[in-house]
């Protein structure tokens, strides 16, 4: 990948999740793991990734062991119209088609060095998502093509999801010709119906065309239909500037909005301010202002309408109309997942890795016929146990039979852990393992947050400045 330097890029954290910061000079925001959170919960996340040097190696590496029988795909597609102002994910701006369809040509390239790595196995294909960037910019013949290229190699018992900006969902033909490509979900990027939370955020499109987008999918016959909502979006001085009861009010009225319109799902988030976004500058003048001390108040909020209308939660950011969910990365956490583009991470359950931050890399590798992984790490099943825990605890419930069915054996820390849990009122016993209570739902929301934050956030923004540079040090430390 050129620039190799025999050197450790590390990236120490100043503050531990959910430990708030005394630094009285650093910008109040979601930058960082701020969110205050019980002591059980307080993880420092860390994540050594060492270079990936042998395609052929890791093409093995990743053929097994797998952790299970059932296969996700993630698919990434990085491209944008426009950058929002507080974007935490790998993007850019799209040039021109020819450069699109380029990186689509590569996209199967490299499904087709997974299909036959993976090729005999006996895996089934049972979820598959595009994220991003704007999946909705892809031209739908492309998902066609996606799933018949998935079908040489595996069983394929699933269609596709995508993620998809309002504004592209305004014409009912597109939707249309999505819906006869293979794609029956979409995640809609609604963020909010109200103009004001819309501007703060920086999104462009206006309140009517996520009430347009909603309506299109659902007309066009797609089996399932999430919206996206932010909450706690900055006050810019001088720009928007808006109360914590407006907040409130906006983000309740988006819930119900959500659900009059029909969506099968809603997924709510607290609005991060990435260091490497647009819109950090505004925070470092001092000029955006956010309540997290009051964040608990916004899931208070979701929770109740969740209950009110009778939902299910099925993770501590998502409710649904039924136990199903729409999941870009369901299976990151567990595996086994393949991830697919630019930026994209996979995981075997044993061995993760994450793709090249750079597209002209991406595509240029592809080109040579190598897989286009940058850094991996191994997993040991101790940690395979404890990210099923975490992952189940993000899903409400921990099912012991789950752990029993993926070979894995509840640790005697995570017992103990579930057991202080319980004591704090954190999670309740129920038949065949534990469920979070009222209490234990809004902790681990703000642990799920801080997290993110933490971890994949900064490895995008470390891996995507790597990529800029051309530099791929033999191993990179975040933590």
């Amino acid at each position: 990948m050129g620039g190799l330097t025999l050197r450790t890029y590390k990236l120490t954290l100043d503050l531990s999740a959910g430990v708030p910061c005394l630094d009285s000079g650093a910008p109040e925001v979601l930058d960082s793991g701020r969110l205050r959170v019980r002591w059980l919960l307080r993880r420092r996340p860390r994540a050594r990734l060492a270079r990936v040097h042998d395609g052929s190696a890791h093409l093995e590496a990743f053929r097994g062991p797998t952790g299970g029988r059932s296969l996700g795909v993630y698919v990434h597609v990085p491209y944008c119209r426009s950058i929002c102002t507080f974007c935490p994910y790998f993007r850019q701006v799209l040039r021109d088609r020819g450069e699109l369809e380029r990186y689509l040509g590569s996209l199967l390239r490299e499904l087709e060095l997974y299909g036959r790595a993976l090729e005999g196995l006996g895996l089934e294909v049972v979820e598959l998502h595009v994220g991003g960037g704007t999946p909705s910019l892809v031209p739908p013949r492309f998902y066609g093509d996606l799933l018949g290229r998935l079908s040489e190699f595996f069983r394929v018992r699933c269609g596709v999801g995508i993620e998809a900006n309002p504004e592209d969902l305004r014409d009912p033909r597109y939707v249309e010709e999505l819906y006869s490509s293979g794609v029956d979900e979409v995640s809609v990027g609604v963020q909010s119906f109200d103009r004001r939370v819309l501007k703060a955020l920086g999104r462009k499109h206006p309140p009517e065309d996520g009430e347009v987008a909603l309506r299109n999918c659902l007309g066009a016959g797609l089996r399932w239909v999430n919206v996206d909502l932010m909450f706690l979006p900055p006050s810019i001085r001088g720009y928007v500037e808006m109360g914590l009861d407006e907040k409130l009010r906006a983000f309740r009225r988006d819930l119900e909005r959500s659900v009059e319109l029909g969506a099968h799902q809603v997924t709510f988030y607290a609005t991060v301010v990435p260091r490497s976004s647009p819109g950090y500058r505004l925070a470092e003048l001092d000029r955006l202002q956010q309540e997290l001390d009051s964040i608990d108040l916004f899931v208070e909020e979701a929770l109740d309408f969740a209950e009110s209308s009778g939902l299910h939660l099925v993770r501590v950011y998502s409710a649904s109309r039924r136990p199903y969910e729409y999941a870009t990365v369901n299976l990151e956490m567990v595996g086994p997942l393949v991830g697919l583009g630019a930026g994209a991470w996979g995981n075997t359950g044993y061995y993760q890795y994450v793709n090249v931050h750079s597209v002209a890399t991406y595509v240029e590798l592809l080109r040579e016929g190598r897989p286009p992984a940058a850094y991996a790490r191994r997993l040991s099943e101790g940690s395979r146990a404890w990210r099923l825990l975490f992952d189940q605890l993000s899903a409400v419930v921990v099912r012991e039979e789950t752990f029993r069915s993926l070979g894995l054996g509840l640790p005697l820390a995570a017992r103990a852990l579930l057991r202080l849990m319980e004591l704090s009122g954190l999670v309740e016993r129920v038949s065949g393992g534990y469920r979070l209570t009222r209490r234990g739902v809004i902790e681990v929301y703000k642990s799920v947050i801080n997290y993110v934050v933490e971890l994949p956030v900064k490895v995008t923004e470390v891996l995507a400045e790597l990529g800029r540079r051309g530099e791929y040090p033999q191993e990179v430390v975040i933590g």
